[in-house]
């Protein structure tokens, strides 16, 4: 899977106690509070979930989001932050294009344009103009 951590890109594979990152092979031990990488103890002080979530290790923070890979689809386009539907530019039935924007959300007094992951259809339109989201939740799906 790709994993965009504060803006930079990496490949990332993992399985059971082994993780690949960029071609590079690590020894990987995870539990609720360290990460354990090649021997060398990282401490998990706050992981807040989502899309991105907010990670903070050893004291720094990072802002962590998977990206799907080739030939995965999203089925569901969910509010990365709590806010107000300022416009919704797509009913149940458009046709729509990777990159087009479906959605405004404002929060903290910005506006946050929700864009389509895929080329598809919207299947459900969830939300309304002047609605309350709060971060998580299902704002459309698609076909």
């Amino acid at each position: 899977m790709k994993v965009q951590v504060n803006g930079n890109s990496y490949d990332v594979e993992i399985a059971g106690n082994n993780a690949t990152v960029n071609g590079k092979k690590f020894d990987l031990k995870l539990n609720e509070e360290e990460i354990i990488l090649n021997g060398k103890q990282y401490f998990l002080d706050f992981l807040e979930e989502g899309e991105p979530s907010l990670m903070i290790i050893n004291g720094m923070s990072y802002l962590v989001s998977k990206t799907a890979s080739v030939g995965v689809s999203a089925k569901e386009l969910r509010a990365q932050i709590s806010g107000e539907i300022v416009d919704v530019f797509v009913t149940e039935g458009s046709d729509v294009v990777k990159g087009q924007l479906l959605l405004t959300l404002e929060a903290m007094k910005m506006e946050n344009q929700m864009k389509s992951p895929v080329k598809g259809k919207i299947r459900e339109v969830k939300v309304k103009k002047g609605q309350l989201a709060k971060r998580g939740e299902v704002l459309l799906t698609f076909q």
